[in-house]
């Protein structure tokens, strides 16, 4: 609010200054004329005074022709070109002469009585004048001569000082008038002359009901523009008695353009509206921000909650697993010592083969056990590990045996795909232990995992005879091939069996979708 108070302050004082400048044009336009006219009025002034001095000083008065002569000297050295007509008349105001710088008596006037043309009162003024030495000018009048004059008049005398009559020089208006359009401001300004507070005078002709003879009509009369008179500065130049009331005004007054308080309020609209779009945003995101600590908050309290229960189920996750693995090795250890006390060699074998398959699984508990997931194994650890204790269970210290473990050392599964796996490896190194392993030469095996596009391909070999030609997976009674061919199902994988120089299995498969934990 302020700043719009403060900015329309601005904008006031800013047209009020504007307006200020457009008067004090019109102001110095009227003034600097006002000088230029009492310039015009001094030429007035010395051309009548230079009359009324020659005829007073005269040996005796002039005839017609010697004052025209000596008018055309006078002109001629003040170099003025506009009209002048001088009358002689008697006491009884009858026309003696009528001289002009180039004519005598051009309208035919001498002998014709003044009272003929003009009213008693003017009369009356002319008869008090010859009781005077003054000179004086009356109202403007229009000549037949076709132009509008300015009739100053004075008393002539003899040399006795005897009152001859008055001599009336009458001068065209337009000589004072045309100062107030001379200069660079002549299409910008009007100007209006009023005589006795009523009369308009023009540089053509004086509007006072009278007869008008010139038809020419002056372009810059004020009326030609309908200005109100509250626009008019104006002043009065007082000559030889006769007020003459001048007002100077815009033809058409400048206007102060609006144009830059439109855009100061435009660009002040704008700037506020940025303010207050800032001010709202900053205010939302100050909202925004204290509910997002609110929230974090609340989300560390829950995070701090779920760590803590997370840590409950991962702990109790390990004792599951620990516990499995434990159960597993107890039950073990009670196939161990039904193994010791059975003397039927295919039940030690069968209790041997049953250890070593709760063995490779409880290993998978142990290895959860030990993870930090809970539930991802390292698989070639695990599979060294495996392969140690199957050597333990049914291997020979005298067996020379060459291992080749290819497995990524950074390569994870989760618990139900090791555990199906190491089934599977328990499966056949202890096959590879029973059949393919000799004393008489040095036995290899090789146990590759590694990655095939979208699924993933375990290679078992060892050097071995191998299984026979043609033999039938699918019908095959072994309870090991039946047992790989159900965990390689349970891996969606597919298994395929070789023998040229190595007995070799393939199966490709993919990880579980599921672990223990």
């Amino acid at each position: 609010m302020l700043g719009g108070a403060l900015l329309h302050q601005y904008i006031t004082t800013n047209q009020e200054l504007e307006q200020k400048k457009i008067q004090d044009k019109l102001e110095k336009t009227h003034s600097d004329a006002m000088l230029s006219a009492r310039a015009g009025i001094d030429v007035y002034a010395t051309i009548v005074s230079s009359l009324k001095s020659h005829i007073k000083h005269r040996a005796s008065f002039p005839s017609e022709i010697e004052l025209q002569n000596y008018l055309k000297d006078l002109l001629d050295q003040i170099k003025f070109n506009d009209s002048i007509v001088v009358s002689y008349f008697d006491k009884n105001h009858i026309f003696k002469y009528v001289v002009t710088p180039n004519a005598i008596d051009p309208l035919g006037l001498k002998g014709v009585s003044l009272r003929e043309i003009l009213n008693k009162e003017r009369i009356d003024a002319l008869d008090e004048l010859m009781t005077t030495d003054t000179i004086r000018i009356f109202t403007p009048i229009n000549l037949r001569e076709g132009w509008a004059g300015f009739p100053f008049n004075f008393t002539v005398r003899d040399k006795d000082n005897k009152v001859l009559g008055y001599m009336a020089p009458i001068m065209n208006t337009k000589y004072l008038l045309d100062y107030f359009y001379e200069g660079d401001y002549n299409n910008e300004f009007t100007h209006k002359f009023i005589v006795s507070d009523s009369i308009d005078l023009t540089r053509e002709a004086i509007y006072n009901e009278t007869t008008l003879f010139n038809k020419n009509s002056d372009p810059e009369y004020y009326k030609n523009f309908n200005i109100p008179n509250n626009e008019f500065i104006s002043s009065t130049i007082e000559v030889f008695g006769l007020n003459l009331k001048i007002g100077s005004a815009y033809k058409e007054r400048p206007r102060v353009s609006n144009i830059v308080a439109y855009l100061a309020y435009l660009w002040y609209f704008i700037i506020s509206m940025a303010i207050i779009t800032i001010y709202y945003l900053f205010t939302k995101n100050a909202k925004l921000n204290s509910y997002l600590n609110h929230a974090n908050t609340q989300i560390n309290i829950k995070n701090t909650e779920l760590e803590k229960s997370l840590f409950r189920i991962q702990t109790l996750i390990k004792e599951i697993h620990h516990r499995v693995k434990n159960n597993m090795q107890m039950i073990a250890g009670v196939l161990s010592l039904q193994q010791d006390e059975t003397n039927n060699t295919a039940v030690k074998t069968a209790l041997e083969q049953s250890k070593s398959r709760i063995h490779s699984m409880a290993l998978v508990h142990e290895k959860l056990y030990g993870s930090v997931s809970l539930k991802t194994i390292k698989t070639k650890e695990y599979t060294e590990q495996l392969l140690d204790f199957v050597e333990q269970i049914v291997g020979r210290k005298d067996l020379r045996l060459d291992k080749n473990i290819t497995i990524d050392d950074d390569l994870i599964f989760d618990g139900d795909t090791t555990s199906n796996l190491g089934l599977i490896l328990n499966e056949l190194v202890t096959n590879s232990y029973k059949h393919a392993f000799t004393l008489d030469k040095v036995n290899t095996l090789e146990i590759t995992i590694q990655k095939e596009h979208n699924h993933y391909l375990l290679t078992y070999s060892d050097n071995g005879s191998g299984l026979p030609e043609n033999y039938n997976f699918e019908t095959s009674k072994s309870l090991g091939i039946q047992l790989i061919l159900i965990l390689t199902d349970q891996l969606n994988g597919k298994m395929n069996y070789s023998n040229e120089g190595k007995s070799t299995f393939k199966i490709h498969f993919n990880p579980a979708d599921i672990s223990f934990s």
